[in-house]
């Protein structure tokens, strides 16, 4: 008999399955988390909640001759008023059977996948609300700059970003007028300089220049979550919350600069806090934060490093260390920095979040019918199929009471590398 080998043994081994699972994909909520925790919530009904707008001061100041003369009439201040409906959004898990009972104990997985999925989807359907934030009110994720088979080069901002893998998405022409169809994202590189995303199959009559929304929506023109490009926009026509924006040019207008595709420069910066200054007095700029892609976080901080100064201090542990970028708090004119990577990449918002909130008629849980949360799929036959769904659901609106007391820069170039 020749000598045992190992394969002669491998049956007897036991296989180590690591009982950490690691993240490999992104699922941020920093916006949707801020405005959760700082700003407003009302909670509604059905019909639209109203938001009452002092527009427009009263009165009327002058000189005026005391010896009997005509002190002239006076007037009073103006007042409009905005309106908010909220939008349902859901969020669907479906899991099988044989997923539930094979990986339910210790004994058999690392994890309980059934289990899992719940905090999954509710970690994913947030990052999809944060996704949406980020837009114009219209649910548009993206615009097709070109097409190879069913790859698509995304134009940025904001590239590939607010997709994910798994979801299903529309297509719609660039007037948001044609809706062509749908299709399934099945791959999503939002890192390459080159943005893409792969689907199952292309819908009938894709065109560059097309736009992708979110599943759910309908028609011309859709409505969705109204995002920071809705709210911080300088636009003098069209609507915004139900107002003319022709009928306040001015008062509906957030303050902008535009960067005209250049580098961000400290100059930028301080001429869009001024601008809050000049449109509601010097001291409206004290709840602001500076809110960005990581891009323009990168940006800022090169700006930093060509005037840094490096000082060496003997003594203490640290006095040998070498740290060339930055690290910790960091603020823009006093501004506190938050980073998201769901953010424009070529552009930086700042927000007084203690005007924004949220009018909800449903906070985010699960979808419930009669105590049921989990509902059964049936098969071909009409009897059960071995599997089940259960869905998140939300339904709300963000608004903002004032887009005058935020200021954005925008068309800002992307550092080397993104």
């Amino acid at each position: 008999m020749p000598a045992q080998t190992n394969a002669n043994v491998v049956a007897l081994q036991l296989e180590k399955v690591r009982d950490k699972v690691p993240l490999l994909y992104e699922r941020d909520d920093i916006l949707l988390t801020m405005i959760q925790q700082r700003g407003d919530v009302e909670k509604i009904s059905n019909r639209a909640m109203r938001l009452p707008l002092q527009v427009n001061p009263g009165g009327k100041a002058g000189s005026y001759n005391a010896d009997g003369g005509d002190l002239g009439r006076g007037s009073g201040t103006q007042y409009d008023v905005a309106t908010v409906s909220p939008i349902f959004f859901r969020f669907a898990i479906e899991i099988t059977k044989l997923v539930e009972y094979a990986t339910a104990g210790r004994a058999r997985a690392v994890e309980n996948a059934a289990k899992r999925e719940v905090v999954n989807g509710m970690k994913q359907f947030r990052s999809f609300l944060d996704k949406l934030m980020q837009t114009g009110g219209n649910g548009v994720l993206g615009t097709v700059g070109s097409f190879a088979t069913t790859t698509w080069t995304m134009s940025t901002p904001p590239g590939a970003a607010l997709v994910y893998v798994g979801q299903t998405i529309q297509v719609y022409d660039s007037t948001l007028t044609t809706n062509r169809g749908t299709a399934n994202v099945v791959a999503a590189d939002p890192i390459s300089a080159t943005q893409t995303i792969t689907v199952d199959a292309n819908p009938g009559g894709l065109t560059a220049g097309d736009v992708i929304v979110h599943d759910g929506l309908s028609g011309a023109s859709p409505v969705s979550l109204f995002g920071i490009k809705y709210h911080q926009n300088n636009a003098t026509t069209g609507t915004w919350l139900n107002l003319n924006r022709a009928s306040y040019p001015v008062q509906l207008a957030t303050p902008r600069v535009n960067a005209g595709n250049a580098a961000l420069t400290p100059s930028a910066v301080r001429l869009a806090i001024n601008k809050v200054r000049k449109a509601l007095g010097i001291n409206h700029v004290s709840k602001l934060i500076a809110y960005m892609a990581v891009e323009q976080e990168h940006a800022w901080e090169n700006l930093g490093i060509t005037v840094s100064q490096i000082i060496k201090e003997g003594g203490g542990a640290g006095g040998n260390d070498l740290d060339l970028l930055f690290s910790g708090r960091k603020t823009m004119s006093g501004v506190p920095i938050k980073s998201s990577v769901n953010a424009d990449q070529t552009r930086v918002d700042f927000l007084d979040l203690s005007h924004w909130g949220r009018a909800v008629l449903k906070d985010i849980d699960f979808y419930e019918v009669n105590g049921n949360t989990v509902f059964p799929i049936y098969g071909a036959s009409g009897g059960l199929a071995a599997s089940y769904i259960f869905y998140f659901d939300l339904a709300m609106q963000v608004f903002s009471d004032s887009p005058r007391s935020g200021a954005y820069i925008d068309s800002l170039a992307r550092p080397t590398g993104y």
